[in-house]
């Protein structure tokens, strides 16, 4: 890679930020269906929600939660997890998979990612696990689908986390739909967002469901055990819905960017992650690999493109995990994820080619 050109800039170029929802009349319309309604509890538009997210999982059944935070506790207390189950996750990856596994509570373990797809790579947690871990959390990155096979040949539970990746299919099947659960999260930067803090859980089995319902709310219950106050409300449910009737169209939007990026960036050398054989991504992050991701991610910031690491911090370095994460610290070393959304106008892409060119001059 040529070295990173240094960067200065004015302050009448507007800034284009990493991440921005696309909100429309559809969002504002059911935004004022609702509050014109007066009900704002979990209702009607929450039920209609959760039948749309089974019907993109490819699940017949979904609830909607408060976040994928605690969607994923939920999933994991529901199928079983318990106290000092060790439950695999990658260290490449969001630090809310962590605090969600020390919710339920049970013992995280760490492990590196495969070097070509960054998620979870089964050999590590075999490394790391060494016949203790019960379940594993497989992260989609980016909307990349992930293999299962090599985890349910070491006999674990599997929580997919689709918080990236809603919309994807592998080999003709939605993610979401072949692991015991599946989360997703609604958050303002995601595919699809509720307009604020938001998650969706779904099961092929419907007691996973039905259990996951069960522990979110604390009201109508005949016994004491532990819940949360984790359902989603009706205002929430309903721009998710209205955002999930549009996910075709973010889905093309997002693809037609990312070709407009790589027709540009292969002149610079850099392409983006690639899928593996079969499978039918979205494209979330538009991530490429440099020698110093740090570098460009300074410079493009200096010149008001929100350039950001994929992942924050490696989880290995937040807890203090022991053993080697190699793959992950070369991916944290290395990826930069660059302004990909339906809300990115034309112009806007257009300085982010010429921005990303000028830095690597």
């Amino acid at each position: 890679m040529s070295r990173v050109a240094a960067a200065s800039v004015g302050a009448t170029i507007p800034a284009v930020p990493h991440s921005r929802p696309f909100l429309g009349r559809s969002e504002e319309e059911a935004a004022l269906r609702v509050l014109r309604s007066g009900m704002l509890a979990p209702a009607q538009e929450a039920a209609r929600g959760a039948a749309l997210l089974a019907h993109l999982a490819g699940c017949r059944e979904a609830v909607l939660l408060s976040s994928g935070t605690t969607a994923l506790t939920l999933a994991l207390r529901s199928l079983g997890i318990a106290p000092r189950d060790r439950v695999a996750i990658p260290s490449y990856a969001c630090a809310a998979i962590l605090h969600a596994v020390r919710a339920v509570p049970a013992r995280p373990l760490l492990c590196d990612i495969h070097p070509e797809t960054l998620a979870l790579d089964a050999e590590s947690v075999t490394r790391q696990a060494r016949g203790r871990a019960r379940a594993a959390v497989l992260v989609h990155p980016f909307g990349l689908p992930v293999r299962l096979e090599p985890f349910r040949a070491r006999g674990l539970l599997i929580v997919e986390d689709c918080a990236q990746a809603v919309g994807a299919h592998d080999r003709g099947q939605p993610v979401g739909s072949r692991g015991d659960a599946a989360v997703f999260s609604f958050a303002p930067t995601k595919i699809v967002t509720c307009g604020g803090p938001g998650g969706g859980l779904v099961s092929p089995r419907r007691a996973t469901v039905e259990e996951a319902r069960d522990r979110a709310q604390h009201d109508g219950n005949d016994d004491d055990r532990p819940r949360t106050n984790g359902l989603m409300g009706d205002l929430h449910a309903a721009i998710a819905s209205a955002q999930m009737a549009r996910l075709a169209e973010f889905r093309d939007r997002r693809l037609s960017i990312a070709r407009l990026y790589d027709e540009a960036f292969a002149r610079l050398g850099l392409a983006r992650l690639s899928p593996p054989e079969g499978a039918q991504p979205i494209v979330y992050r538009y991530v490429v690999r440099v020698e110093e991701a740090s570098r460009l991610i300074d410079a493009l910031n200096r010149r008001g493109i929100g350039a950001r690491h994929p992942i924050h911090r490696p989880l290995h370095r937040l807890a203090g995990a022991e053993g080697a994460f190699p793959h992950t610290e070369r991916a944290h070393r290395s990826l930069v994820s660059l302004p990909l959304y339906p809300a990115l106008s034309d112009t806007e892409v257009g300085r982010v080619i010429t921005e990303v060119g000028r830095c690597l001059c």
